[in-house]
């Protein structure tokens, strides 16, 4: 059966004008190009019968091409040129040229003059210019530090440590000037009048990652950057790796430490620039030291008001870079190898290298260089104490981590939303008992005095107070977590708030119902002796070691009753 013709074929019109014939041109046989040029050629020739007509094959059929487009293949595309696209004859004019002037860098929590990025990129900014100095800035913030809970122990640790800070810069020729606010408001104010006076074209600060502190530098920079001339940077200072830049491998935020732990020690195992420490910064022109004569001779408040014993808290906590770098080296020479064996002892855990972290005296790179090199530039592998300090670290980078990626637990709330349900005692007689380390279990009560009395507390036993007031006494954490603040010279609010949330089984890696422990059976096992809990008991010195743990059911109820 032949093919059915199409309605051009049969004489009718297509919708392509290129298509259409007349009826009689449609009866009339095909010619070939040939048989219809054989009388212009001359010579007569062979007529070509057209092929006949070929029944197309089933399938999509394509649509002919749009007019006035004409496709172009690869070989000839590159034979083709194309139209330029047009030209704009519209003139831009050029930014105007970064003229560097004074430099300043603004302190917070990083008093030191090594490893400072921030002083460092201050520094190194000033040599651009032409006898260009550096100059620091510190402001005192009390209504701030009230309201984040920060220890009056700890905010003389930051004046003491102020003092020597100054008199360090003071001998680079680099004025440091102290300032008061009475506000947020006024921190602004503040900064802004220090550029505008001092002729102040860079200004720098090493990142903060609590919402508040966030909210006030983001106020500062959009101040700043309104003045003419005038840049800020922040940089990533207080991890060894910035938040930001530890992103599990599906593209998201860490919520379990062992999974951050282990990608942590592998990218600084790859990539060990981030353990590099940078120099003291270089000293400004002598002439600065007439320039800010008045700045550089200003008097510093070196000391705050605490009720602890100021003597032995100096003498516990020297204030000063030198002081801390000491401390270090001591720690590694003799302490670090075994670390992991001695930091659960109350006797052999006291390097006291905590509160210089947790305040900036000591940056986390130069923990973890210092034990690096000590372990022959390993991270992953090698001694087992090198590896239990290094944790340490990850761990206060971890909680940072946190903070970043999970701002709500800067306002009062837990890492869980859900468990913000839990309906915690109210019993604030029990909260007091357990402040002033009078609960009647040894090992409670020993760690709230050693508290009270120094601003410190061993770490491991931070776990069993915090357990205790949590687990057994039902109140809520966030009432511990306050107190401790209120209290510790090494208060770090991103360590402490992921400490207590980590023990309440309400933040990362919750444990519900048997994160808690049995205060005399730990007691036992932490302090089988007793020293430790003499030391800070010592109403029990006369007791024996198997009966220091459990005065209940050795003493007397009146003399029971003098502990509790």
């Amino acid at each position: 059966m032949p093919p059915k013709k199409r309605p051009a074929e049969e004489g009718g019109n297509s919708d392509d004008p290129r298509k259409r014939t007349t009826p009689a041109a449609a009866a009339t046989p095909a010619k070939s190009v040939i048989a219809s040029t054989s009388g212009a050629l001359g010579a007569a020739k062979p007529v070509v019968k057209p092929a006949p007509p070929v029944t197309p094959k089933a399938g999509p059929v394509r649509a002919p091409p749009k007019p006035g487009i004409r496709k172009v293949g690869p070989a000839l595309a590159n034979r083709v040129k194309l139209p330029a696209p047009p030209v704009s004859t519209v003139k831009r004019e050029a930014p105007p040229p970064v003229v560097t002037k004074n430099t300043l860098v603004w302190f917070r929590n990083d008093l030191r003059l090594y490893d400072n990025k921030a002083l460092h990129a201050a520094s190194v900014r000033a040599k651009i210019g032409d006898k260009r100095n550096v100059v620091g800035l510190f402001i005192i913030s009390e209504k701030e530090w009230e309201d984040h809970n920060e220890a009056p122990v700890k905010i003389d640790f930051w004046m003491r440590n102020l003092a020597v800070l100054k008199e360090s810069l003071g001998k680079l020729n680099i004025p440091l000037l102290i300032k008061k606010a009475t506000s947020r408001p006024d921190v602004v104010k503040i900064v802004e009048s220090v550029v505008k006076e001092l002729d102040i074209s860079h200004v720098f600060w090493n990142t903060e990652y609590m919402v508040d502190e966030k909210t006030r530098d983001t106020d500062v920079k959009n101040t700043l950057t309104k003045l003419p001339g005038v840049y800020v940077e922040e940089l990533e200072d207080q991890c060894v790796i910035p938040p930001k830049a530890m992103i599990s491998k599906t593209g998201r935020a860490f919520e379990d430490f062992r999974s951050f732990h282990t990608a942590w020690c592998n990218t600084v195992e790859i990539n060990p620039h981030y353990l590099e420490l940078l120099p003291v910064p270089e000293a400004n022109p002598p002439e600065a030291k007439q320039t800010y004569a008045e700045h550089l001779s200003a008097a510093v408040i070196s000391s705050h008001t605490h009720s602890l014993d100021r003597g032995e808290i100096e003498k516990l906590y020297p204030a000063g870079e030198e002081a801390a770098l000491e401390k270090l080296k001591e720690f590694i020479h003799s302490k670090l190898m075994k670390y992991d064996r001695i930091r659960d002892s109350p006797q052999e855990h006291n390097p006291l290298l905590s509160p210089y972290l947790s305040n900036g005296i000591l940056s986390f790179r130069q923990c973890v260089a210092a034990a690096r090199t000590a372990n022959k530039n390993k991270i992953l592998v090698g001694n087992e104490g090198v590896r239990a300090f290094i944790k340490e670290i990850v761990w206060k980078e971890f909680y940072r981590h946190v903070l970043v990626f999970f701002p709500r637990v800067c306002m009062d709330h837990a890492f869980k939303p859900n468990t913000e349900k839990i309906r915690w005692s109210n019993d604030d007689r029990r909260f007091q008992m357990w402040c002033q380390g009078k609960t009647g279990y040894p090992l409670i009560d020993a760690g709230m005095r050693q508290l009270k009395a120094t601003g410190f507390m061993h770490a491991k036993v931070r776990v069993y107070v915090a357990c205790f007031l949590i687990k057994d006494l039902l109140i809520n954490w966030q009432k511990g977590e306050a107190y401790f603040m209120k209290n510790l010279i090494d208060g770090d609010f991103a360590s402490n708030n992921g400490g207590w949330q980590w023990c309440a089984s309400t933040g990362v890696e919750a444990q519900p119902y048997f994160r808690s422990f049995n205060p005399i059976q730990e007691s036992q096992r932490f302090d089988p002796e007793g020293h430790y809990i003499r030391q800070w008991v010592p109403e029990l010195n006369n007791l024996t070691a198997k009966q220091v743990h459990d005065p209940y059911h050795t003493l007397h109820g009146k003399e029971f009753g003098k502990l509790a």
